[in-house]
Parts: C-alpha cells; structure tokens; sequence
C-alpha cells in the first residue's frame, strides 16, 4: 500500500497515540453521543431483527455496540487505527457472549483494500454507518464508490458529522453580555459567528479538550461532502441537523448546550438508486 492511498497516516499514527485517551473519555459515549448521534443514528438506520451492519471508523465501538443490542442484529466494524480496533474489541467483548460485533481493520483511501473487502462481502450489508468519520477523509470518491457494492439494493448508508456551517474551522462560539430592555438586568446571549465556510484547507483540530496531540480535519462544505455519493449512485433521502435541548449549562458558558438554536450534528441518510 503506498503512502498516497493510504488514509492520511499522520492521523492513524495521532490515532494509535490517542486511541486510549478517547477510550477513557469517551467510554460508550459522551453527551453528542448519548443526546445527539446514537438517537439520530438509530431512527434513520431503521435496523431490523436479522439485519447486517457494517460500521466504517468505529472508534472504540460505540456506535457498533448500540446496533449490535438490538435482538437479531449482527454488526461489522471497522477502523484503519490498530489501537482503536484493540479497544473497540476488548469493550464489546465484555458486553456480548457469544460477540455480536466483529472486527476488521480497513482503510477507508485504500482503493486496494476497498475492492477486496467489498469482493467478500459483496451486496451484505442492509445498513452502513460512520460517525464522525468524513471529516478525517481527504477524499471521499473511495468510499462513495465502496458503498454500493457492499450495500443490498435496498440498504441505506447514515453518517453523523459536526455541521459544517456552524462548527470549526470556519465557524466561532460568541457569548455577549446583553441587557434586557423590559427589566434591566443582564443576560448572556450566544451566536455562532462564521468567518470562513466555502474553501477552508485542513486544519489541526484538538477534538477532545486535553487531547495529546492533534488530528489533521478535512472541512467540506455540505455541497462538496454529498456530490461525491451523488456521483457513485447513491441519493440523498432523510437529513437531521440535532442540537442539544435539555437546557442551559450554567457551569460552562462555551458549550454548545448554551446554544439550542444551532445543529451541532449534520446527519444524513444515503440510499442506492435504482440500476
């Protein structure tokens, strides 16, 4: 495998370093997960009583151990990061006996890899899932050409990002401090403030606070991330743009629990278009 296909290697080397820090921050889920990810992911992957999943860039497995709980339900994940497949495995190995999840390690830029997988599996899989996933590609075209082949003719594909409109790089977290015209009394107000949104090059991204080293991000605007499954043959047929709406966090003024009105998630279903 040359350097070129492969999936941006300065990630998976920041993956492997990292991957126990997330597994301890994260556990099976932090509150995008549990709030946001999880439920939107379960309501439009629609999984069924003796469904196949296959989850691309599990992680540590949370995505693939909510699916994979449902009665009937078998899932495979994949990651390109040794150490988060090593995790990701040593985790759902304590939830499920006989497992439920199997594991496989895939490169998501490997057109290589890409083909033999789907050369296995060819038209398995009912639904496919990445969470957080896209923005670590620097090309989407492999994978968007990878999904019809693995994906039965009436699969669907759902993937969970952070939006891109209104999440770094282009867009800032404002707070002001505002008094209210009827009563006098201060308020605190929050806004998203986007500078950049269209061409943004990648950045360094520190996605958990007091990550041990950066990831290298790959911002998209919604055009540019779904015309390449456009062009693979896929459609475009449910969105949710979820945000946090259980309240104010008074202790932490910048979290996006302070700001109900703005999607934290851009979470899309894809399905095969007739032949």
């Amino acid at each position: 495998m040359t350097e070129e296909a492969s999936n941006t290697p300065a990630n998976r080397q920041s993956w492997n370093k990292i991957a126990d820090f997330w597994d301890t921050k994260l556990g099976d889920g932090n509150d995008m997960f549990l709030d946001l990810i999880l439920p939107t992911i379960e309501a439009l992957a629609d999984v069924k009583p003796g469904q196949r999943v296959l989850d691309l860039g599990t992680g540590n497995g949370i995505v693939a151990r909510r699916l994979a709980a449902r009665e009937g339900v078998e899932v495979l994940a994949t990651d390109y990061s040794e150490a988060q497949i090593e995790n990701a495995r040593r985790r759902t190995e304590k939830i499920f006996t006989p497992p439920r999840v199997t594991f496989a390690q895939l490169d998501l830029l490997d057109r290589v890899a890409l083909d033999d997988f789907a050369q296995r599996h060819p038209e398995e899989f009912d639904v496919v899932t990445g969470s957080m996933l896209l923005k670590e590609l620097s090309d989407l075209a492999p994978l968007a050409e990878f999904l019809p082949k693995v994906m039965k003719p009436k699969g669907r594909a759902v993937f969970a990002n952070l939006h891109p409109c209104f999440h770094k790089p282009g867009a800032h977290r404002v707070i002001e401090v505002v008094e209210n015209p009827d009563t006098g009394g201060q308020e605190i107000q929050t806004s998203i403030k986007v500078s950049k949104y269209l061409n943004i090059g990648p950045v360094q991204s520190q996605a958990l606070r007091g990550q041990p080293e950066p990831l290298i991000w790959f911002h998209r605007p919604i055009h540019e991330m779904l015309e390449p499954f456009f062009d693979a043959g896929l459609a475009l047929n449910k969105v949710r743009e979820p945000s946090f709406q259980d309240g104010p966090d008074a202790g932490q003024i910048q979290s996006y629990h302070n700001y109900p009105q703005i999607p934290m998630q851009f979470i899309f279903r894809l399905v095969r278009l007739p032949v």
